[in-house]
């Protein structure tokens, strides 16, 4: 196809939301698709010694956005705001000189960048969010995903054959699998009956809708075979001869005549061009996406101003309400011959109260068999090569974030604020929970094969003051970014898209990815985004 082509559709990101919607819009070839990905591409077929077929370990290097972000929150945004056009540039360059001692003020938050994107890179979690969780977004203005509403999606998306239930689907794109219940692991099975021990009913599915309980995790891997968005969904339409796909190729912004977005411009090998389309997506996740926002005009109004952008719309909400799951692992030192590199790292997963009070608040599992070069921050601390750890991580947490730039220039890095902890019954939870899991940690199944235990003691533990401050230091994110791009009503100030993805205020601008979810799922998010993303796509086709 000619460079000059009008596209009926240009979708920006080609990771887990950007892949789904470009293959369900392709479908049937009457439309013209260009998908768009900052990174590189994956082999169709992939072969299994390829790096991002391995489900036994995260992927934070090669296929990854090299962000850094600050883990609490600053003053950045209102300062530069506050300095206007003229004074932005001083105030940029006296921010980008304040380099952070802390390390939760550099945080590598490393999002994948490749054709799959996060599904890539991730630990293959394909958990479903719980009903409580929708009923969040029903009430935030967005009944039409309710519980029942999205069910049938999320049906849709799997291919399941070990739950053959009305509840799962069985012919889906994303092969779902599961650990064998009695072939589990000596330290998961014991990490299971201690939690069945503290009164925990072992579920025989996590995805089934129940809130509280121990399980095995599903996940979206065959064999040990990582299966993401390119190797299901695109690998099958890549024949398409009305779907084609660049990658290495980064959209800046979105082009607009008034308020109708009309195509993207896009820096490719150093240089810029521009692709015209009658509809744009922006399928770049919870950072990219609202960055390109911010770019192209669409933002509060007086960063559009600060920046120098022409505005489109003023929407306020752009860059905002940026969540993660903030999480704390206790890592021990296996015995020797526990564990074997290689095993999968989290087969079992348990839901329950921290007991800060009697709602299900977070969820507890054991990382197992993880080798310690694959932990951010992690190796060559100690000098052992594996480790185990307990992670405890909060399922709706009230903090939330921001994503920002300072400069609209296409190179300008984004300012990532995730805003962890700042609301403090997130901490409290937090604290109740290491309490929790230290407990079950201790228990002589578990206790008798380490050797020793990071950081942690009885002693720190028992003490409110330096568990508080434990936690508070030692908190990380999941690389679950959502929420800023929130979902609600034209009413809501705070919104910035409808229930279909529609951009309040323009034409023709939709945004397909985790930046809209209304509230956090209490789960890893990427099941989650595709689910989101097969329903926006068959709404858009209509």
């Amino acid at each position: 196809m000619s460079t000059d082509t009008v596209w009926d559709y240009v979708i920006v990101g080609g990771g887990s939301a950007g892949t789904v919607t470009a293959t369900r819009l392709a479908a049937g070839g009457e439309r013209r698709v260009l998908l768009l990905e900052a990174g590189g591409d994956q082999p169709s077929p992939r072969e299994r010694t390829h790096p991002l077929a391995d489900a036994s370990r995260l992927i934070l290097r090669d296929y990854n956005w090299d962000y850094l972000a600050n883990l609490r929150g600053s003053s950045r945004l209102e300062d530069l705001v506050a300095a206007g056009p003229e004074g932005r540039a001083a105030v940029a360059e006296a921010n980008a000189a304040k380099v952070p001692r802390a390390l939760w003020g550099r945080f590598p938050y490393q999002l994948g960048k490749v054709m799959g994107g996060g599904s890539a890179v991730n630990g293959a979690i394909a958990l479903r969010g719980l009903p409580r969780d929708f009923d969040e977004w029903v009430r935030l203005g967005n009944p039409e995903w309710s519980w029942e509403h999205v069910l049938p999606y999320y049906r849709e998306i799997e291919s399941d054959p070990g739950m053959p239930t009305e509840a799962h689907g069985d012919s889906g794109p994303v092969p779902i699998r599961r650990p064998v219940r009695d072939r589990l692991h000596v330290l998961d099975a014991a990490f299971r009956d201690e939690c069945v021990a503290l009164g925990l009913t072992e579920l025989d599915d996590l995805n089934g809708g129940t809130e509280t309980g121990v399980g095995v995790i599903p996940s979206n891997a065959v064999d040990g075979e990582r299966m993401d968005t390119a190797t299901t969904y695109l690998a099958g339409a890549r024949h398409l001869p009305n779907l084609e796909i660049r990658t290495g190729t980064r959209a800046t912004r979105v082009l607009f005549e008034g308020t109708r977005a009309v195509g993207v411009e896009v820096l490719s090998e150093g240089h810029v061009t521009t692709v015209r389309a009658a509809n744009v997506i922006l399928s770049a996740g919870a950072v990219g996406t609202p960055v390109v926002l911010m770019r192209s005009g669409v933002a509060a109004a007086g960063l559009s101003e600060t920046l120098g952008v022409d505005p489109v719309v003023d929407l306020p909400g752009v860059g905002e309400n940026l969540v993660d799951h903030p999480s704390v692992v206790i890592w021990s030192k296996p015995r020797p011959g526990v564990c074997t590199p290689g095993l999968p790292w989290r087969t079992v997963a348990a839901r329950m109260s921290s007991g800060f009070d009697d709602d299900t608040d977070i969820q507890v599992g054991l990382l197992n068999n993880v080798e310690s070069g694959t932990v951010p921050g992690f190796v060559d601390r100690l000098g052992w090569p594996m480790v185990v750890g307990i992670s405890v991580m909060l399922l709706r947490p009230a903090s939330r974030g921001r994503v920002f730039i300072e400069d609209a220039g296409p190179h300008a890095t984004p300012v990532i604020e995730l805003g962890l902890g700042t609301d403090p019954e997130d901490v409290d939870r937090l604290c109740h929970g290491v309490r929790k899991a230290w407990g079950i940690l201790r228990k002589p199944g578990l206790a008798d094969r380490f050797e020793e235990t990071q950081f942690w003691t009885d002693t720190m533990v028992a003490n409110d003051r330096i568990l508080r401050s434990g936690v508070r230091n030692i908190m990380n994110p999941g690389w679950h970014a959502a929420g800023s791009c929130r979902m609600g009503p034209a009413s809501d100030p705070a919104a910035v898209v409808d229930q279909e993805g529609r951009v309040h205020g323009t034409e023709n601008l939709r945004i397909v990815d985790a930046s809209v979810f209304p509230s956090m799922p209490s789960v890893p998010t990427n099941l989650t985004t595709i689910m989101l993303a097969e329903r926006i796509a068959g709404s858009t086709k209509e």
